[in-house]
This record gives C-alpha cells, structure tokens and sequence, in this order.
C-alpha cells in the first residue's frame, strides 16, 4: 500500500484483467486508487485503470510525447488530485479561460498548477485566455427562453432591459453585451446564437432596437454566445476587458497570453504594448507571448500578418466553424498550420477534438481521426476545453488524447514522414533572414552525424522555437537561466525544455547532458549529439555556433 496526496490511499497493480484483456502495471502509472475520487465515479477509476494499465510509459524514454497537450482549468480540474493526475497523464500546458470565473477563482488555480509544479520538478505553463469582444445574451429567466420558427426576437440596445419570452402580440425580448450590434446588423443579414444551434434572420431595424425572425428555433439561456457572420462589426480589439486582463496576468505568473477574435496584425501589437507599458521602461523581461486566435473571416483573410505578428497561432474551430461555411474548416486548419511552420510560429489546434469526452470515457473513431489529423499537419499542441474544465473523465481524456499522439508519432517516425514539404505556399513579401538558413544547416548537420539529440542553450528560447519547426524526430534538449522561458518553450513541438542558474560552458554542458542520457539508455560509445550556444541575449544571430560531440567512452554519472 502506499499514501498517495491529500491522504488517499493507492495499490501497486503488478497484473490484473481489463475489459480489453490482460493489463501489466508497475511504477506509478499503475497505481490504482482504492477509494472512489470525489470527482470521479468508481466506473470512471475503472476506466482510468484500464487505460493507464495498457499504455505505460517506456522507463527508459528520457524524452516526453512531441506534441504538447494543453488542458483547459475548470471546476472538473479544481482537486489537487485530479490536477496531479492529468499531469501524470500527459498535460503540460494549462488554459484559464478569463470568459468564465472571476479573478479568485484564477488565482486559485494558479497557485494550484504553481504548487504542483513545485511538488512535482516539472515545468508546466499556464496560458490566459482573454475574452475579446464576444457578444452574449445577457441574464434571462431561469429555465430560459424557448423560440421555434417563424417566431420574432427583437434585440433592444439598452443593457438594462429585460429579456422576456413573447407575451400576446409582443414577440421574444432580448439583450446582448454589445449595444452596437443595433447599428451593425442590416435586413437579410444572420443572427446566430448558442454557436449556429438557433439562427435568426434580421427583419427590421429601428433606432433602438433590431427584428429578428427565427429560422432554426431552439432554448436560450444566460450567456448563450451570439455570432454576426454577415455584419462587420464596429468593435475595438483589444477591448478594454482584455487589456485589464492582459495586466493581471503579468501581475499573477501567467506565461502565455491567447488574443481573442483577432482580426489584424495591428490589433496583436497593440495588445504588445499594453503589456509593454504595464511592465514598464525599465523591466528586463520580454511581454508574454501572444497566441493569436484565429476564429473569424477577417482573420482568415489577413492571417499571415496575424501570424507574423504574434508569437503563436490558434486554429478556434468553435467561432470559426459558425462565422464560415464548415465544409471549409478542414481546409483553413491545413492552411493556418502550414502558414504557421513557414512563418516559424508554434501552433495550437482546439475546440470540440474529444467532445463527446465530457459525457463519455471513449472518444467517436472520428475525434481521434481528428486529433491524429492535427498531430499529422504539424500542431505543436492539441488542445482539450469542455473535457478537462467540466468534463466526467478529465483525466481518461488527456491519457486518451496522449495515446493518440503517440501512436500517431511513432507511425511518422517509422515511415519516415515529415512535413517539411508540406503545402506549398506564397508568402505576401515574406522577408527571409539568415536564421532560416542557419536552422536548415542545423538540420543537415544532426542528419549526416545522425544526432541522436540536439541540445540548445538561448536566453529567450529563439533557437529553440526555430528548430523545432521541423517535424524531424530528433529531440531537442532546451535550457535557458529563465523559468519563465522554459514554461513558454513547451509550446514547441518536441523541445523538453530546463532551467539553468548559469550561462553554460559548452563543455561542461555537453558532457552533463551525454552523461544523463547515457545512463537513461538513450546514448551509447560513437553516438553524437548536437550543441546549439546561442550566445548571452541572443544579441547577434551571428554568435550562435553549433557543435558536433560524440561519446566516446562510458561517462561516470557525477
């Protein structure tokens, strides 16, 4: 028996029998709990046991899965337990969506993921996700406002009014968060609400309110999402709520920062230098990086300046898939991943990749077609929304999520598949730089000394993003003196990521890494491993000088 956290108690499965079979377990992954979690039901645990008993980890495999997994917080993740347990699963990116909850809850898990890395030794980053300008219904009666077709809603601009259901000859009364949508919405143009579940179609348009005949009819509750494909929209971005949040996250040890709505490159630098300011003249830390969330047809249009102008890219499927036609939403993913990789931006993929996770402990065939589909493209990370933040399996759904991008990994691996000649794009006066040039020697030079890693030392990660643009399956071993860096630099496909206290001597660092890996299995005599420096502030592209180091006899561990 052995004492797990928070006093739960915990047995070593040495064999058992699965639904699917014989299962081995040993080390932690087979731990299985004795008594039913708070959270999860004895059928779920079974279900974890199962999963977890069938797929452990190789003890030998000193590098984690390629493709990062980024879970979204919520009250399903809000015990320690559960936290603990998606990270055993495979999560290391943690998403706060500031659309939902107040600044408490927030700061409650911040200091949970916080506390767990502690415990733990591993890095885990944590990513705020700023609302943008969303519309939404606002507070309707409990039980909420059923509308069929052929039925009339009029919006009214006033944020004080009431929504009603219809009442003899006064039709459904309703309120949103935006009061321009009066002024921006024409006859002929769609209202959608509860992402494209009810549609509506504008009717009329008067001084202060807007009329709507109902197409597709269905229930609207409090804070259902309203989306306007047809009208352009007079909002500014960042709005003033982002940039409020944008500050607190600096303030709260956030790392990663996701833009909402983003509609222009402008609107990225802008958010910059919010953050800028708010850090102030004399701060020597960079801003947090922006993901730029590409979720409507404007950012469609001008996404390679989006791009180019954030520090990582988000295909959001749920926006995207109801402000355009969803017959198209496969083929814009495939562009933004390939846009994303030209322009050497790390790339996420979400919304709804297990969704029927949040009710069930397996995935439809076609969620993990979809998932392996984004790993196949090129997503430096796959990330899980509903499923962690409110889900019954949050942590069956990381595992699954993690299975899937094994398998699909090691299938790339063994064909030998990249995508370094993947889809064929023309750049808008794209300017190429000697770092691209630099990244394609580094390459070469791990192939022809067949590398069995790379090992990179930069000061902001720079080196270490630009290598990890290929889908090579050459680890990359990362450090930097920045913990905060080291958190961002999860977000790069198949970098493992460390802190160092020190700038490193290349020899010394070279032979702390043959060592450790050495003994991990991973290295033998005559095998090499590639050393990046890049060289203290990355002040010159020119100073980075890479390496060539072979084993050439059995390292003593120190």
């Amino acid at each position: 028996m052995v004492e797990g956290r928070m006093g739960c108690r915990w047995a070593l499965a040495i064999r058992g029998q699965s639904p699917s079979g014989p299962a081995e377990a040993s080390g932690y992954r087979g731990l299985i709990k004795l008594q039913p979690h708070r959270v999860d039901e004895p059928c779920r645990q079974a279900c974890e046991r199962e999963v977890m008993t069938r797929h452990l980890p190789d003890e030998n495999r000193p590098f984690p899965s390629r493709t990062r997994i980024l879970a979204t917080l919520g009250p399903a993740t809000d015990d320690p337990e559960v936290l603990d347990r998606i990270v055993e699963a495979g999560a290391r990116i943690f998403r706060l969506n500031f659309s939902h909850g107040g600044v408490e809850e927030h700061r409650r898990r911040i200091k949970a993921v916080r506390q767990l890395e502690q415990e733990l030794g591993t890095p885990l980053a944590i990513m705020g996700d700023l609302p943008g300008p969303k519309i939404r219904v606002i507070q309707v009666p409990e039980g909420g406002i059923e509308v069929s077709p052929g039925e009339d809603v009029l919006f009214e601009r006033s944020l004080d009014g009431a929504c009603e259901p219809a009442a003899g000859d006064r039709p459904v009364r309703l309120s949103c968060t935006w009061q321009g949508m009066v002024d921006c919405v024409h006859p002929g143009q769609r209202v959608l609400i509860n992402d494209g579940a009810i549609r509506l179609l504008a009717t009329e348009v008067m001084d202060d309110s807007l009329l709507c005949r109902v197409t597709a009819g269905g229930l609207i509750t409090s804070h259902k999402g309203v989306n306007l494909p047809d009208s352009k929209l007079d909002i500014e971005v960042p709005t003033d709520r982002d940039r409020e949040m944008a500050c607190w996250a600096i303030d709260h040890d956030v790392d990663l920062i996701a833009m909402s709505f983003v509609r222009a490159g402008e609107e990225v630098e802008s958010l910059r230098e919010v953050m800028r300011s708010h850090m102030g003249a004399d701060c020597a830390d960079r801003p947090l990086p922006i993901v730029a969330k590409i979720e409507v047809p404007q950012g469609v249009q001008k996404a390679q300046k989006i791009i180019a102008a954030a520090d990582a890219v988000m295909v959001a499927r749920g926006d995207l898939g109801v402000e355009m036609d969803l017959a198209r939403v496969p083929i814009i993913q495939k562009r933004l991943l390939s846009l994303a990789r030209a322009l050497d931006r790390p790339c996420i993929v979400a919304t709804q990749m297990l969704q029927s996770m949040i009710e069930s402990p397996i995935p439809t065939r076609a969620e993990a077609s979809d998932v392996a589909g984004a790993i196949f493209d090129g997503a430096d990370a796959v990330m899980l929304s509903g499923e962690t933040a409110v889900g019954a399996y949050p942590v069956v759904a990381v595992e699954t999520m993690r299975r899937i991008g094994d398998e699909m990994e090691n299938w790339m691996q063994a064909e030998g598949l990249s995508l370094d000649q993947s889809i064929s794009l023309q750049l808008e006066s794209h300017a190429q730089d000697d770092s691209q040039t630099l990244v394609a020697g580094i390459w070469s030079t791990a192939e022809a000394s067949q590398a069995r890693c790379i090992v990179v030392y930069s000061e902001w990660g720079t080196w270490s993003r630009l290598i990890s643009r290929s889908t090579r399956p050459i680890p990359i071993l990362a450090y930097t003196r920045r913990q905060k860096v080291v958190r961002q630099m999860l977000l790069c496909r198949g970098v493992t990521p460390e802190v160092m206290d020190v700038i490193p001597d290349e020899a010394v660092l070279t032979r702390d890494v043959q060592q450790r890996l050495h003994h991990a299995g991973w290295l033998e005599a005559g095998d090499a491993v590639l050393v990046v420096m890049g060289r203290p502030l990355e002040s010159s592209i020119n100073s980075t000088r890479m390496t060539v180091h072979r084993l050439v006899e059995e390292p003593e561990l120190t």
